[in-house]
């Protein structure tokens, strides 16, 4: 008999589960029953919890971004060449902690309300990345720029890294990204040509 567990308990056990499932597998192949396996627990205590794979799925979704987000937010005030590299490191850090997080990465872009909600992940990152890029121009930090351009190239850099993390498993992007940001931040410095 399963031990009796809080609700935030077996839910957090069912989202690790059905990570790991969706990494392996895929959305579409991974089966409640796969999740249950996983998971160690009755279909019932499972349908208690989530309603059905989709529910699940979501769930997964919205505990990443909130995980980044409150990451960002935990940060200390810092100049911003050093927010921008820590920012970006929290995400690669955050994604590759587990390459079946990655492999889930690829599954939310495939999935239609996933996908609605990566557009407002990415709304949000940016608008974060932004502001840390206005705050430093206004600080002096960095020289006046498009912020939002340049909060989007940063995004893409860092989906660029992940994906050849994805590829190619003995690549560590976090070198690739240190080193970027700091020529990012070197070619937005206020005394740059």
């Amino acid at each position: 008999m399963a031990k009796h567990e809080s609700p935030e308990v077996r839910r957090a056990q069912i989202l690790e589960a059905a990570r790991l499932c969706f990494g392996e597998a895929g959305y579409h192949k991974t089966k409640m029953d796969d999740i249950v396996a996983r998971a160690g627990l009755s279909k019932g205590a499972l349908y208690w919890h989530f309603k059905s794979k989709e529910e699940i799925f979501l769930a997964l979704f919205d505990q990443f971004e909130q995980a980044i987000f409150a990451s960002w937010e935990a940060l200390p005030p810092l100049p911003a060449d050093q927010a921008l590299q820590r920012e970006g490191e929290i995400v690669l850090a955050t994604m590759l902690h587990d390459r079946s997080l990655v492999e889930t990465w690829t599954e939310f872009i495939k999935h239609p309300l996933a996908r609605e909600r990566f557009a407002r992940l990415y709304v949000g990152s940016r608008a974060r990345l932004r502001e840390t890029i206005e705050a430093g121009v206004e600080r002096g930090e960095l020289r006046t720029c498009d912020a939002s351009a340049i909060a989007g190239g940063v995004t893409a850099l860092i989906e660029g890294l992940l994906l050849q993390a994805l590829v190619d498993p003995d690549f560590d992007p976090m070198p690739a990204w240190n080193e970027s940001a700091r020529s990012l931040t070197r070619g937005l410095s206020p005394e740059a040509p």
